[in-house]
């Protein structure tokens, strides 16, 4: 059945790339001027907020989004899973308070894309040590700057998502220091929607984005243990939420 449906997934795929390449290159001449000043940032978010709605419709993907706790006030962590390389665009959907994206430097290599990289967003070079304290900077300014922050813990898309791997400390950090609140978001079912682009004929089709948005978790303390224990508290919240299949835990288990 899957050699069967491969065709349909390359088809299905090779129409996401087209109508992200092609919105992206006409909305491209309206990013370089709200992007030419900081000013104009928040411009800037509001229009990649119509992107991502555009390309939610564009690929046959209406957003269902599940808030389970009322949002803090600006500034605040949203620390997500990693499944699918739409999860950046859908974040837009689903978040109005402006945010800042702490991506992998590779990003700086994509054409049209990288330049959110050289302006709003922070991109991360995890392999040079001095790079990554310097993104690291540049996320607790702007959090003191009253603006969200949106990190991937999982550093990277693992190869058995949406089963996550294990959290890096960075976030969790961060937060302590900057004595900010986290909000875990879990993405439930984007990896059905396209999970690898270079993987093509691996299974890939419109799905509803179903999104569960945590309720906030205070990141009070500053010790080696408070960020322990809070990076493994938004792990159990965010995999609460994943497809029983793929939960790491057994929380029906845990509070029975």
């Amino acid at each position: 059945m899957k050699k069967l449906a491969g065709p349909f997934y390359f088809i299905y795929k090779l129409w996401i790339g087209l109508v992200f390449w092609l919105t992206l290159a006409i909305l491209y001449p309206l990013f370089r001027i709200v992007l030419s000043s900081r000013r104009f940032y928040p411009w800037a978010f509001r229009l990649k907020r119509f992107w991502s709605l555009c390309l939610g419709i564009l690929m046959g993907c209406p957003v269902r989004c599940r808030v389970q706790g009322k949002l803090p006030k600006p500034p605040y962590i949203i620390v997500s899973n990693h499944s699918s390389y739409l999860d950046t665009i859908f974040m837009y959907r689903v978040f109005d308070d402006y945010f800042v994206f702490l991506g992998k430097g590779e990003l700086l290599k994509w054409p049209l894309f990288r330049r959110f990289f050289r302006t709003t967003d922070i991109a991360v070079h995890r392999e040079n040590n001095r790079k990554a304290y310097t993104a690291m900077k540049l996320a607790a300014d702007a959090l003191r700057r009253g603006e969200c922050v949106a990190i991937y813990a999982e550093g990277t898309i693992p190869h058995s998502s949406p089963r996550m791997k294990p959290f890096k400390n960075g976030a969790f950090r961060l937060a302590a220091d900057e004595s900010v609140p986290v909000v875990p978001v879990t993405w439930v079912s984007n990896y059905r929607i396209m999970r690898d682009p270079e993987q093509f004929f691996e299974p890939s089709a419109p799905h509803i984005v179903d999104v569960v948005i945590h309720a906030p978790l205070s990141a009070a303390g500053t010790s080696d243990q408070d960020v322990v224990h809070l990076r493994n508290e938004v792990f159990r919240v965010i995999d609460s939420a994943l497809p029983e299949a793929f939960r790491k835990y057994d929380h029906r288990q845990r509070h029975s």
